[in-house]
């Protein structure tokens, strides 16, 4: 397992947390921190939650990272599965292979949401969410002005509608 130079999951977050009191902005910089954190830390895991039955297991995002490069490598050159998990389990992922990651991820999701299926993003201990994509109509809207009121036109775009509620699992729903 790799992380030299790098900070635990526990104290990334802990620290984004304290900035989070004082800004609560997009910060690709921040994704980007806790990205690479989550796939170089071996002791940062995930519970895996059934939408009826609560927590089910866990995963470890190092774990399953690691196997798919081996996976891939053993496939592309093939070397030997053991080998190949050898090598992936010395890989230091980097801010660029986050980068990818995330960007990834963010690609995946415009393209489901584009189908107009709802998308279940999270299913967590207390919560679970979707996101869906909800076309809008063009229309007109009064706008006030000082020399009277002005119609002005708003073209019809797309909106994102996100939906939580508190999982089954944790009873009264």
């Amino acid at each position: 397992m790799v992380m030299k130079n790098q900070e635990s999951m526990v104290e990334l977050m802990d620290a984004i947390k304290e900035v989070t009191k004082k800004q609560k902005s997009q910060n690709v910089s921040d994704e980007i921190k806790v990205q690479k954190c989550m796939l170089n830390d071996p002791e940062f895991k995930v519970g895996v939650y059934d939408k009826k039955k609560g927590l089910t297991g866990v995963r470890c995002p190092r774990e399953e990272a690691v196997n798919f490069i081996a996976e891939v490598s053993s496939e592309i050159t093939g070397l030997d599965k053991d080998s190949a998990i050898k090598a992936a389990n010395e890989y230091e992922f980097s801010k660029k292979d986050a980068q990818f990651f995330l960007n990834m991820n963010r690609d995946f999701t415009t393209t489901y949401l584009k189908t107009g299926r709802k998308f279940g993003i999270i299913q967590s201990e207390d919560c679970e969410a979707s996101l869906l994509y909800r076309p809008t109509a063009s229309r007109e809207k009064i706008v006030p002005s000082a020399e009277g009121n002005k119609i002005a036109s708003v073209p019809g775009y797309t909106k994102l509608i996100s939906k939580s509620k508190a999982p089954k699992y944790l009873g009264n729903n």
